[in-house]
């Protein structure tokens, strides 16, 4: 070979490398173009993903806050023997939201009940006779029917105790309370706010700590309002 030739090769390997790199920045270029279209297509289902989680988990209002009024219309007997009296309660609860999953949602319910007024036909007189008492029923727990948006069908039940201001029933002023109800939520758009309607089986008895345990059986219907949060 001679210094020409030498000369010749060594000028074109410059051109060639260039080249070489020139096709491989182009094949570069070909598969981060191909790759945009994925990755956008990714990203757009992350943020889609996202954002449903996220609907999904502030349209699960954790926690209730209800105020319910109830009036008796009837006395039952199931586990007393009381006639003719009367029963009416005003009602704040709070429900925190424990489980959810397909078409059930579970609460559990703290009742406090401010204003109870029953007329007890236990009296000396024989007549009805009002007596105002205050309480709640710190364990119970709702379950809402949620495969419906506006409205959702419930059952809640609970027990407590209330403190009257005179003896009721003939026995003490301490009484225990048990409640089995149901109804349903009528929902605003934003499910945010409920009027809630229902029907009421409500007890109150001394569980036998007094001389005499008559009780009171009542049949009640409720309406109320729940905010969602």
């Amino acid at each position: 070979m001679n210094v020409q030739t030498e000369r010749h090769l060594v000028s074109a390997c410059p051109r060639v490398f260039s080249q070489v790199l020139t096709a491989r920045d182009r094949d570069r270029k070909r598969r981060f173009v191909k790759a945009v279209p994925a990755l956008a297509a990714t990203i757009v289902i992350a943020l889609f993903l996202t954002t449903s989680a996220t609907a999904q988990e502030q349209h699960h209002a954790y926690s209730e806050f209800s105020y319910w009024f109830n009036g008796a219309f009837e006395n039952g007997h199931a586990f007393s023997s009381t006639v003719g009296a009367r029963n009416y309660h005003f009602e704040s609860r709070y429900e925190r939201l424990i489980y959810w999953r397909g078409p059930l949602a579970v609460r559990w319910v703290f009742d406090a009940v401010p204003v109870a007024l029953v007329g007890d036909r236990y009296t000396s007189t024989g007549r009805r006779a009002y007596s105002y008492g205050v309480g709640g029923s710190p364990t119970g727990a709702q379950v809402n029917f949620v495969h419906y948006r506006r409205v959702e069908p419930f059952l809640t039940s609970a027990g407590g105790f209330l403190y009257f201001n005179h003896q009721m029933f003939g026995a003490t002023q301490f009484n225990f309370t048990a409640q089995l109800a149901g109804g349903v939520q009528l929902f605003t758009s934003s499910r945010r706010t409920a009027i809630d309607l229902g029907y009421k089986y409500h007890h109150i008895s001394n569980a036998n700590l007094g001389n005499k345990n008559p009780g009171l059986d009542s049949h009640m219907l409720f309406i109320g309002l729940s905010f969602f949060r």
